[in-house]
């Protein structure tokens, strides 16, 4: 028992040793630790005014956390073009495209971009603040256990377009839009499918990958099988969205990164008040 203590103790030792050495290594890099300067220009400053407090000390650590993080979120905004240069994905409707606990990194959204087929509507139509459902409508087609979809746009006898969404299409942060929604002016991350061109502007229609929990695009607010007559599904956004509100596009994704806020924000709470897991709870959050 006596050389396998010894044994530890010396494994200890050396870990030590080695933690050391590469503090040391890496010392001339401090200048990039932002709390260095706290340390060196506010703690004298706060020991000497609250008597060597040590819960002053904690209160002014957290206080600049939150304003390095705010500014490092700043700094991220302006580096890469968007309001909001990184979210975290809190549902499934993505998948496999990615996952809940994700945090995609957003950029500028430029009308380059590949939004999906290209539909260019008669000047008699007007799409801001339109219902999608005047003047597109989805068909769905079960045969051989598939669901098939397509979005067909018959505003008159000589205009019908057919579109097919292919998943080439940026993935778009926006702001959804149904005041009688629970998700009402929450942010979501989906694809764009199909880009919409009118005299009153460019807009899109946005879908999340997987079809299980996102049958149907995100503005269909009609029967998502008008020959079956199914029920009408609850659209997450009634209007379809002005290319310009789009808060940023998704260029890089780091995997379950977000799901330490998920558990914290959402996962305890439902656990707390309902007694079991969101619904979109995927193993890790």
């Amino acid at each position: 028992m006596a050389k396998f203590v010894k044994k530890k103790n010396s494994k200890d030792s050396s870990l030590k040793k080695f933690l050391s050495s590469t503090k040391k290594k890496l010392s001339f890099l401090s200048f990039l630790d932002p709390f260095t300067y706290v340390d060196l220009w506010v703690m004298p400053f706060v020991k000497e005014k609250t008597n060597n407090s040590r819960s002053a000390e904690v209160l002014v650590n957290l206080l600049f956390a939150f304003i390095f993080a705010f500014l490092a979120y700043f700094l991220l905004g302006v580096l890469f073009g968007s309001s909001s240069p990184l979210v975290i994905v809190y549902s499934a409707s993505m998948e496999p495209s990615f996952f809940r606990g994700d945090i995609m990194a957003l950029g500028a959204v430029r009308e380059s971009d590949y939004f999906g087929p290209e539909v260019i509507l008669p000047s008699s139509i007007s799409v801001k603040n339109s219902p999608v459902k005047n003047y597109a409508t989805a068909f769905y087609s079960d045969s051989s256990n598939q669901v098939l979809e397509k979005i067909v746009f018959p505003m008159d006898t000589n205009f019908v377009k057919e579109v097919y969404h292919d998943k080439n299409g940026v993935v778009v942060v926006y702001p959804a839009y149904n005041p009688n929604s629970s998700i009402h002016n929450i942010p979501i991350i989906h694809r764009s499918i199909a880009k919409i061109v009118s005299k009153d502007g460019n807009f899109i229609l946005t879908k999340g990958d997987n079809s299980l929990t996102n049958p149907t695009f995100d503005e269909d607010c009609g029967l998502i099988n008008t020959e079956l007559e199914l029920p009408q599904k609850n659209c997450i956004t009634l209007y379809a969205v002005p290319i310009e509100s789009i808060q940023g596009k998704a260029f890089f994704r780091v995997p379950a990164l977000g799901c330490v806020k998920i558990w914290v924000v959402d996962n305890l709470a439902s656990l707390l008040f309902t007694g079991k897991l969101p619904r979109d709870y995927r193993g890790l959050c």
